[in-house]
C-alpha cells in the first residue's frame, strides 16, 4: 500500500506553482482506472475502515494507494479529484466550517456510524460537568485545553467554545500523540486536564473520563461520513455502492482500535476477522 505524506499549505504550493490541474485523478489510463486513492488524515481512528477497504478493493481487482496530510489537505484533494475517497468527515460540528467551504465540490458517503460524542472531556475525578461550570473556574483545568494541530476541525470549533463563554482558557496545539501523552500522565498522577475527546477512541476504553456537557450547543454528536470526489461513481461503480453504504459501529470501531493499539493485534489481522465476520453486510453494500 502506497503512502504519501502531504499537507494542505505544500498542496496549495505545488497547485499555485506548478500548475497542478484539478482533477489528475480521472484519467483514460486502464491502469489507473484500477488505482482506487484513498485519504487518512493522522488520526487512528480512521485506520479500521481504510485497511477493511483496502482488502476489500483488493479482492475486486484494485490496487489501493494512500495519501496522508492534514485535515485541509483531505478536502482539498477531494476537491481537486487527488483522491478518491476519505472516511474522515465529521458533521454537522467538528467540519462545518469546511462543509460550508467544500461541501458543494465533492460527495458525501455512508454514514459510517452516527451519534458520536465529542467535545471537551476530563477525567471524572475534575468536579465539573459542564463547559459552563468553567465560567469563573478556569484553574481547575489549569486555565488551559490540551488540543492537537491547529487547523483540525476540534481546535476551530473550541476557539468558538472559548469565545462564546467567555472563557479564559488557553488553547494548546500539538499533536494527536503529544495530546495522548498529557493526558496519560496527568490521570496517572491524579492532575486536573482538560483536552479534546470522541467517540471512538481508546481515550474512552482507556481512561474514566467524561464528556462536558455544552448547553450553548457548540458540540453535537457527531457522524463520521465518507468524502468522495465528484466523478469517482463512472471510474468504479461497485466501490462507490461500497462508500455509500459502508457501516461500523462504534463499540466495533473502539474495539478494533483498542486490539490494534494497546493490544498491539495486527491491523490485517484484525480487518480480515471483520470483514468474515460481516461478510453477508458488506456484499449487500455493493448493490
Amino acid at each position: 500500500m502506497k503512502k504519501i505524506w502531504i499537507t494542505a499549505a505544500l498542496l496549495l504550493a505545488m497547485t499555485m506553482g506548478l500548475g497542478l490541474i484539478a482533477g489528475c485523478s480521472n484519467t483514460n489510463d486502464t491502469g489507473q482506472d484500477r488505482v482506487i486513492k484513498l485519504g487518512h488524515a493522522p488520526y487512528d481512528y480512521e485506520v479500521p475502515f481504510i485497511e477493511i477497504t483496502k482488502q476489500i478493493a483488493e479482492e475486486r481487482g484494485y490496487q489501493v494507494e494512500v495519501m496522508e496530510g492534514d485535515i485541509g489537505f483531505m478536502f482539498m484533494s477531494l476537491v481537486q479529484g487527488d483522491i478518491d475517497a476519505w472516511p474522515g468527515v465529521w458533521l454537522p460540528s467538528i467540519h462545518r466550517t469546511y462543509q460550508e467551504k467544500y461541501g458543494d465540490q465533492y460527495e458525501l458517503g455512508s454514514a459510517i456510524f452516527t451519534d458520536a460524542p465529542v467535545g471537551w472531556v476530563v477525567p471524572k475525578y475534575v468536579e465539573i460537568d459542564s463547559i459552563a461550570d468553567l465560567q469563573g473556574n478556569e484553574d481547575l483545568v489549569g486555565g488551559k485545553l490540551v488540543g492537537f494541530e491547529p487547523g483540525s476541525g476540534m481546535m476551530l470549533v473550541s476557539e468558538e467554545v472559548v469565545d462564546g463563554y467567555d472563557l479564559n482558557i488557553e488553547i494548546l496545539s500539538g499533536t494527536m500523540a503529544s495530546m495522548m501523552a498529557e493526558v496519560d500522565y496527568a490521570i496517572k498522577q491524579q492532575q486536573p486536564i482538560l483536552f479534546l475527546g470522541w467517540r471512538p477512541h481508546t481515550m474512552m476504553v482507556k481512561y474514566d473520563v467524561k464528556v462536558l456537557d455544552d448547553p450553548k450547543g457548540y458540540w453535537e454528536k457527531d457522524s463520521e461520513l465518507w468524502g468522495i470526489r465528484k466523478g469517482f461513481q463512472d471510474k468504479a461503480p461497485d466501490m462507490y455502492n461500497f462508500f455509500k453504504n459502508f457501516k461500523m459501529s462504534l463499540d466495533d470501531t473502539e474495539e478494533f482500535l483498542y486490539a490494534y493499539q494497546e493490544e498491539g493485534k495486527d491491523v490485517k489481522a484484525l480487518a480480515k476477522a471483520w470483514i468474515d465476520e460481516h461478510r453477508t453486510e458488506i456484499n449487500s453494500w455493493f448493490e
